[in-house]
């Protein structure tokens, strides 16, 4: 009897410190405040795999850039092992991999839809590039689509001239010096201090983005030229990924899956909603006439040929599908 019960505790000695040894925790690198809908998205997936992995895998969430990386450093701090997981957002990356940037080309969809279609047109050659950077995307989201915050009421691109406007990625300095605009690349959680200093009197973000802002604490109007609808990718490091039991693999690969569809679905919502909370405080949502649009479109035109000459013949190939998809 003695002899079972030393042979079980050592059997469950080593049983315990198996499962120990499996327990791992993913620290991911989330760009936006707690209370925004992607870093609460981020929190129902990483709770989700929690439960599904029976503990396995925790994710710890590190919002607002709090671990101290920038978007432009994000691809290679995945690829790196700097960091397991990451949201990373398309646009901002450009600088490792143009191809990257094509959905945020400007004023090329209108809604949803039509970006998902250029996501689904671009994922394949997303996919060979993030693979060439040691990881791949677990799932993506999606952004209402972003407009400005001015302290002045504009109505055509002659207006836009002067502004000293922050933006977040290439599509928006190559907007700003297409129109005349002071544009400052910074991150999210810089804007709030250059505003208030008088280093910035414009933003260009989506409606979501400004609530988290406070925006109309600094600003008067925003108007919704709709100029792009950024992607948010959540990327995995590839080594890191396969350190994970192949159950639960397939386990976290549907969570993400249905968390995709869930995150598409929730940018119109968030939108309509966002832009109720900006009037109720005060701020003036501008329509954006006929006469501004076919203004904006044209610009977007230039850009996105220009943008299409440095990214490369896949970049193009796969605007002309869209083109000829959408048009």
């Amino acid at each position: 009897m003695k002899k079972f019960l030393v042979v079980t505790s050592i059997l469950f000695f080593f049983f315990s410190l198996s499962t120990a040894w499996a327990k791992q925790t993913w620290h991911m690198h989330l760009n936006y405040p707690a209370g925004n809908f992607h870093s609460q998205g981020a929190k129902e997936f990483a709770d989700k795999v929690k439960e599904a992995t029976d503990g396995e895998l925790e994710i710890v969430l590190h919002p607002g850039a709090s671990l101290g990386f920038k978007g432009p450093e994000l691809l290679r701090s995945v690829a790196e092992g700097q960091l397991s997981i990451a949201e990373i957002p398309t646009g901002m990356v450009e600088g490792d991999a143009p191809v990257m940037a094509l959905t945020a080309q400007p004023f090329i969809a209108q809604n949803t839809k039509e970006q998902r279609l250029l996501y689904e047109l671009a994922k394949p050659t997303y996919a060979d590039v993030l693979d060439k950077f040691n990881q791949f995307t677990l799932y993506t989201s999606v952004w209402p689509f972003s407009g400005i915050y001015t302290q002045r009421p504009i109505r055509s691109v002659d207006d836009l001239e002067g502004l000293k406007m922050r933006v977040y990625d290439g599509t928006g300095l190559a907007f700003g010096d297409a129109t005349g605009i002071n544009a400052r690349k910074m991150a999210f959680s810089e804007v709030y201090p250059a505003m208030k200093a008088g280093l910035l009197d414009s933003m260009y973000t989506s409606s979501p983005s400004g609530v988290d802002a406070k925006a109309w604490e600094v600003l008067d109007y925003f108007i919704p030229i709709n100029i792009v609808g950024p992607v948010n990718m959540i990327n995995v490091n590839k080594d890191v990924w396969e350190t994970v039991s192949e159950t639960n693999q397939k386990k976290i690969k549907k969570i993400a899956e249905e968390m995709e569809a869930r995150m598409w679905k929730k940018a119109d919502d968030m939108d309509r909603e966002s832009r109720r909370i900006l009037q109720e405080n005060g701020m003036e949502v501008l329509e954006v006439s006929p006469e501004f649009r076919a203004e904006l479109d044209a610009v977007g035109k230039k850009l996105r040929a220009e943008w299409a000459k440095k990214a490369g013949e896949e970049a193009q190939a796969i605007l002309d599908e869209y083109y000829e998809k959408t048009e």
